[in-house]
């Protein structure tokens, strides 16, 4: 049986029995669905091997729940599909710089795994606050992605492998976001959340 075999089987199985623990369960109904190994490659690929454990806090959005969580909490403008669509001036404005994602992404393996560098430790302190609040992780208005920050420093490369053009970090409980910039550098801020009262 190959490796591809072996993790699809393994994410199929952990799909399939989580059931209500859903992490996106209790977010405004924001579906999601199973990880697929086209659309959700790095997943299931041998390079980014994750365990179970991690796996199972990850949840790909559906496209209608993606399109609700970016109107929510990106832009609702039709013309704001994509985060490198955003008009200058969008509110979600970078106050903290972090460290190269580049830089540490090809590094990334079984020797050096993702959640031991700088880009995870970054991202575990600026989403700490709110333990196991779901992080999403928004490509688009139709691709995203909730996980566990615990997740998210296991994970991070296989997100950006799956997106690496602007894509949103972005946790609703606290209003804290990262951007991951193409030419490598994170840059994350907090919005005020006074007007969701």
């Amino acid at each position: 049986m190959t490796q591809l075999s072996v993790n699809v089987n393994k994410i199929a199985l952990l799909c399939n029995s989580r059931g209500s623990n859903s992490i996106v369960g209790g977010l405004g109904g924001y579906a999601d669905r199973p990880l697929q190994p086209e659309l959700d490659w790095p997943f299931f690929d041998a390079d980014f091997s994750m365990s179970a454990e991690i796996l199972a806090q990850v949840h790909a959005l559906t496209p209608h729940a993606a399109a609700q969580l970016w109107t929510r909490h990106v832009s609702a403008q039709p013309d704001e599909t994509h985060p490198m669509q955003l008009h200058k001036g969008h509110r979600l404005q970078p106050t903290v710089s972090g460290p190269d994602w580049l830089a540490e992404f090809d590094a990334v393996s079984g020797e050096h795994p993702a959640q031991q560098g700088r880009v995870a430790a970054f991202l575990s302190s600026h989403f700490h606050a709110a333990g196991t609040a779901p992080v999403f992780f928004m490509a688009s208005r139709a691709l995203a992605y909730a996980l566990t920050p615990a997740a998210l420093a296991a994970c991070w490369p296989c997100l950006l492998a799956i997106s690496d053009e602007s894509p949103l970090l972005y946790q609703p409980v606290t209003g804290k976001f990262v951007w991951c910039r193409p030419h490598g550098a994170l840059a994350a801020g907090e919005e005020s959340l006074e007007s969701d009262s």
